[in-house]
């Protein structure tokens, strides 16, 4: 009898022990998973800030940027120009408000580009990659060589031109030239 009430006493504490432990295991569980939550927020916050999209395909966390070097080279001053110069070519108001397209083109430019090298200055890990590191680069390159690259960087150097009639260069040279050229492609 003693030793039957020993053993229903063992297996009670047992029990009482397995549901301390289990309990216990359970608690560990629950912060291992707050603490997943709180890294893949905390991830998440960090590629926001750096301007990257996240994506959780496979287990482990990989970093896709938002910016590809063909959106990279479209955000260059000389493709900038180039566009707006075909854009507002269609039209006699466009070839009317064309300077001050340009004019604020280029001077918003100079803000981002300010704007970009102080936070830079800030934090030098928001710095962007060079653009032979993208996937896309050889496409990148492409568009580099294309008539609306071109436009612009031909507007630019005028620009640097303008007391040599570097304009007048530029309408009646280098426009019709590069239109030859794009053309026949």
């Amino acid at each position: 009898m003693q030793k039957d009430n020993e053993i229903k006493k063992l297996k009670s504490n047992n029990k009482l022990l397995e549901d301390k432990w289990t309990k216990k295991q359970i608690l560990e569980l629950a912060n291992l998973e707050q603490d997943l939550i709180i890294k893949k927020l905390e991830s998440k916050k960090l590629a926001k800030s750096l301007g990257l999209k996240m994506s959780i395909i496979n287990p482990k966390i990989t970093f896709i940027q938002a910016n590809s070097a063909k959106v990279r080279i479209q955000n260059h001053l000389s493709y900038k120009l180039g566009q707006a110069l075909i854009e507002n070519s269609k039209s006699i108001l466009g070839y009317i408000r064309m300077p001050y397209v340009l004019s604020y083109i280029k001077d918003k430019h100079k803000f981002e580009q300010k704007a970009y090298e102080e936070k830079i200055k800030e934090n030098p890990n928001l710095a962007l990659p060079p653009l032979e590191t993208y996937p896309d680069y050889n496409e990148a390159l492409k568009e580099k060589e294309c008539f609306t690259y071109k436009l612009g960087e031909a507007l630019m150097q005028a620009n640097k031109n303008w007391y040599g009639a570097g304009y007048i260069k530029f309408i009646f040279k280098d426009v019709p030239r590069l239109k030859r050229k794009y053309n026949k492609n």
